[in-house]
């Protein structure tokens, strides 16, 4: 069976049929594979390949050596088989206590070859601490297979692998990928509309009294609070039913604009940061103030929540950060002041890091609470303000320079930018991004031009989505973590938008 099948003619029938008999092995169906083999005339091994697999199977070093010497087999170096089928000899020598076989092997046969010198000097070991015997049968069938070429036999699961990577290619070259892999099909190429992106207007909020400057919904996506320069913020609750939101609180009480609304892990409780004031918690359930936090001579600046709720951390006017326990106490912080005003602040999911951005340098600070050590990224720019990923592991940073960067800071290696994305306008306000949508492969951001830009992370090249419909500079937006077609956006216009799929 010669030739080439599909209509670039790269795809040979003979190693088609090779790949699809070894899946329908695979999958169980030995029969049907037996039967395309004799149909075809194409054989999943060449047969002196098989019985060289079938000798190694049943542990027939010898007969497999023989086998390699006498009928010329095709392998990639005849030396490293050889090591390989006399490493198995000596140590089957070593389990059945015939130490002076063993030993000859390894200095006659074995050494000579002048192969795998490493694995030689350690082998002597084995007198002492003999391999386990299934883990080390197992691992040498692995190895003996790639001795052949890679035309000769065929990888363990081939097709599913080459179905995978086209599929995956697939998912990465969409620019509006937002659906879960559970989506993909192999029975048609795919493609995600911009359907798939939130960018439809399907509700307007209405209930702060100016500008309204920060918005954040909940972990579990059931609500959404929002914070104004008319010194109130506004939980928001979605209708289960309907799906629209609606007020369920107003809080009252700063006397100053909020410029931060940030929830509790479990989101019981919501805390607010007046603008160079005090820090107050919430409680979401009644809407009561129940704590507020702060020092008679320094204001707020940022705010957020320890790890596991158990305290309130804030950034201060005077260049430092503090820490609250939710009783008022004050939690023992071994950061220093820092040598400029801090903008933002916040705490990594597991309580490792304290993330913080200065006003003036350009600069990140990573503070690790275990071990009291501090790791500076240097940016490109005055940071405005900064977001992390759910998994920590990125953080997504405004720049005074009309530009969001992507951080990895995953701890296991040095902070390093991995994107960069531009588009959007900004020159006087604090314009905040996020990530969102499917598996976090989106970023969303504000923009002074009244307009909401989406990017998707894996395309540099400009924004896939532009959202128009704010009478004013957007100042911040929030992606719903549990509903990936659903994002928000506060704006100067006094308004929230929700935005949907545009399913027309």
């Amino acid at each position: 069976m010669d030739g080439t099948i599909g209509s670039k003619g790269l795809v040979k029938k003979t190693e088609l049929v090779r790949i699809i008999t070894d899946a329908l092995i695979s999958l169980g169906f030995n029969g049907i594979a037996a039967d395309l083999e004799n149909q075809s005339g194409v054989n999943l091994l060449d047969p002196t390949i098989k019985h060289f697999l079938d000798l190694a199977e049943r542990k027939e070093w010898h007969n497999c050596i023989t086998l390699l010497q006498e009928e010329g087999l095709q392998v990639r170096d005849e030396k490293v088989a050889r090591f390989l089928l006399l490493e198995q000899t000596f140590l089957d020598f070593l389990k059945d206590d015939n130490l002076d076989d063993a030993l000859n092997t390894l200095q006659e046969e074995m050494t000579p070859l002048g192969v795998k010198r490493r694995r030689l000097e350690k082998l002597p070991s084995k007198f002492v601490f003999p391999d386990s015997g299934e883990e080390r049968f197992i691992e040498v069938m692995r190895k003996l297979q790639k001795v052949f070429p890679p035309a000769a036999i065929v990888p363990e699961g081939r097709l599913v692998r080459l179905l995978e990577e086209s599929l995956y290619h697939q998912m990465r070259d969409c620019d509006y990928h937002n659906a879960p892999d559970t989506d993909m099909s192999l029975c048609f190429d795919h493609c995600c509309w911009k359907s798939k992106i939130p960018s439809k207007a399907v509700q307007t909020l209405v209930g702060h009294t100016d500008e309204v400057w920060f918005l954040k919904f909940s972990n579990n996506g059931k609500y959404l609070a929002s914070s104004s320069k008319d010194n109130t913020a506004i939980i928001w609750e979605i209708n289960a039913e309907g799906g629209e939101f609606s007020m369920k609180h107003k809080l009252e009480g700063h006397e100053k604009p909020v410029v931060e609304v940030s929830w509790s892990p479990d989101d019981q409780q919501v805390i607010t940061c007046g603008e160079s004031e005090v820090i107050k918690r919430w409680d979401v359930g009644s809407g009561q103030c129940v704590q507020t936090c702060g020092r008679d001579d320094v204001g707020s600046i940022s705010c957020g929540w320890l790890h596991d709720g158990s305290g309130i951390i804030g950034a201060m006017a005077d260049r430092r950060i503090y820490l609250w326990n939710l009783d008022g106490t004050e939690i023992e912080h071994e950061q220093g002041q820092r040598g400029q005003k801090i903008s933002d602040v916040a705490m990594t999911s597991d309580g490792k890091w304290i993330v913080s951005v200065g006003r003036e340098q350009n600069e990140i600070s990573l503070f690790d609470r275990v071990t009291r050590g501090e790791t500076v990224i240097q940016v490109e720019g005055m940071v405005t303000s900064f977001s992390l990923s759910r998994d920590d592991k990125y953080l997504l940073v405004n720049l005074i320079t009309q530009e969001i960067h992507v951080w990895m800071i995953d701890g296991r290696r040095e902070p390093r930018r991995v994107y960069k994305f531009s588009g959007h306008k900004r020159s006087r306000f604090v314009i905040r991004s996020c990530f969102g949508g499917y598996d976090e492969n989106f970023i969303a951001s504000g923009s002074e031009d009244s307009q909401v830009y989406i990017w998707h992370t894996d395309f540099e090249r400009g924004p896939c989505c532009v959202l128009p419909g704010h009478g004013g500079a957007v100042n911040c937006v929030s992606w719903n973590p549990t509903d990936i077609h659903m994002l928000a956006s506060a704006s100067d216009d006094r308004t929230i938008r929700i935005w949907g799929l545009d399913l027309e």
